[in-house]
């Protein structure tokens, strides 16, 4: 009895020392051997996994991008920093680029703004959106729930009276918080060293409906356009637009509007300058 067992045992062992060599020479044989670069590559990536680049994840994406070789710039969280690498590791040269941040279309506070009615559903805003607008009285308007907010990997944006800002020390320009608002309210834009004034309202109302609903809101009455001496303002349905292209940066169109909707960044509530090197809540 005792030999059987010990038989048992050894064939067992040898069975398994067997399958162990198979395994070996067949892992040799078969092995494809990885793209040394993609693992460079994933070191140079930030390793978030946000999918803003429309991978599921980093190495994903270092995958594709050693295959294809062109992808240099397809990391939006990476930004010129990670571009640059991801360039050498390619061994081509990339394109400066501007840095782009998030920036919010609205600039009303809970208290800024008018509500028909008293929401009482899913507290989101893709929930409040396709139930009527959870009683905001603008269907323009920030929902202020903060499914912006939830998304963002980069601890970026801060719902603050019901308004999301944007931190952009943290905002890598991802994007995700742009899908994720049901208005469509926030906006990528780049970093210009120009750029101080922008039109913080989405409202294509007439002005008597917009000021009713909103105390920030753009009311259309031309005053910017007429004050502007480059012709850098323009109205286009009911809302201001500013032509950075003409812009000048004098500020006559912040001072003149007569309700707050367009904001200078120098001055609205102390934020200091948009800089490439100095940056600060939006």
């Amino acid at each position: 009895m005792g030999s059987l067992v010990i038989i048992s045992i050894l064939a067992m062992v040898g069975l398994g020392a067997l399958f162990a060599f198979v395994l070996s020479l067949a892992d040799k044989r078969l092995r494809v051997e990885e793209d040394p670069r993609i693992k460079a590559l994933l070191e140079a990536l930030p390793g978030s996994n946000c999918a803003a680049c429309g991978f599921a994840s980093c190495r994903a994406m270092a995958e594709a991008i050693a295959e294809k070789g062109d992808a240099a710039q397809a990391c939006p969280a990476g930004g010129e920093e990670v571009a640059s690498q991801v360039g050498e590791i390619l061994g081509v040269e990339i394109e400066e680029a501007l840095a782009q941040y998030a920036r919010v279309r609205c600039g009303a506070r809970v208290s800024e703004r008018k509500q028909d009615a008293n929401y009482q559903g899913v507290q989101s805003c893709q929930a409040a959106h396709l139930t009527g607008g959870g009683g905001l009285a603008c269907f323009y308007g920030c929902l202020g729930f903060g499914d912006c907010e939830d998304p963002c990997p980069f601890d970026a944006i801060h719902m603050e009276e019901g308004l999301p800002r944007i931190d952009v020390q943290n905002c890598t320009g991802c994007g995700l918080c742009v899908k994720a608002c049901p208005r469509g309210l926030i906006t990528l834009e780049s970093i210009d060293d120009d750029l101080e004034h922008f039109v913080s309202c989405s409202s294509l109302d007439r002005g008597k409906e917009a000021r009713r609903v909103c105390k920030k809101a753009c009311i259309g009455c031309g005053l910017c356009v007429k004050v502007c001496p480059y012709d850098a303002v323009e109205m286009e349905d009911n809302l201001a637009t500013i032509d950075h292209r003409n812009c000048q940066e004098c500020g006559l169109c912040a001072t003149k509007c007569p309700t707050g909707a367009i904001i200078d960044l120098g001055t609205y509530q102390g934020w200091q300058k948009i800089r490439k090197t100095k940056r600060t809540h939006l």
